[in-house]
């Protein structure tokens, strides 16, 4: 593991530190882990590089179709690639963070589109990918209980009745639905 081989600068670790509350060691390792998946010569990952990366942080779970937007969540600055600095902020942040930072990542899992809403079709595919994750099939069997789910969350969220959730509605209709709220967070580690 060495220091020599790092890309990131004392004050990018102090940072990340800070932020995290991770030794200098526990940053290295982990940077070395990310940095193995990245191309030669790269401190960025793509999207398929990720996908392959977060199945490896949840082998006994089927997150195939859910890291798509977990990529999407964690591109914190939108250029279509995840910075070292980038993944373990988020990462520490889906994992370890408090309850309203989970959440607030959660929404960003679910609004596909980034207008800062969440719509009918947008609960229904992050569904879809929720129900794989859980290790139910996509099948037509479970056709009508995605349907059934997106009622109940866009009657039980969706509090103004706009037909839209916004983040604020989301986050406390799930501090308030430990259902929902189980159902609906991917970034669960309880």
């Amino acid at each position: 593991m060495g220091t020599s081989t790092s890309k990131l600068d004392d004050k990018v670790y102090e940072s990340i530190a800070k932020y995290t509350e991770l030794t200098r060691d526990d940053i290295l390792a982990w940077e070395e882990r990310f940095t193995h998946h990245c191309d030669p010569g790269s401190t960025t990952m793509t999207m398929e590089q990720f996908c392959k990366f977060y199945q490896e942080l949840r082998p006994t779970e089927n997150v195939k179709r859910l890291s798509e937007n977990v990529f999407r969540a964690f591109d914190l600055n939108g250029d279509h690639g995840i910075s070292f600095s980038e993944f373990l902020i988020a990462y520490v942040a889906t994992t370890e963070a408090p309850l309203e930072q989970k959440l607030r990542y959660a929404f960003n899992v679910y609004d596909l589109d980034h207008n800062c809403m969440i719509d009918r079709a947008e609960i229904l595919f992050i569904l879809r990918a929720m129900f794989q994750l859980l290790g139910m099939n996509d099948d037509n069997s479970h056709k009508y209980s995605y349907e059934q789910c997106a009622d109940t969350i866009m009657k039980n969220l969706d509090v103004n009745e706009d037909q839209r959730i916004s983040q604020e509605e989301f986050i406390q209709g799930l501090k308030q639905d430990p259902f929902l709220r189980s159902l609906m967070n991917p970034f669960q580690n309880d």
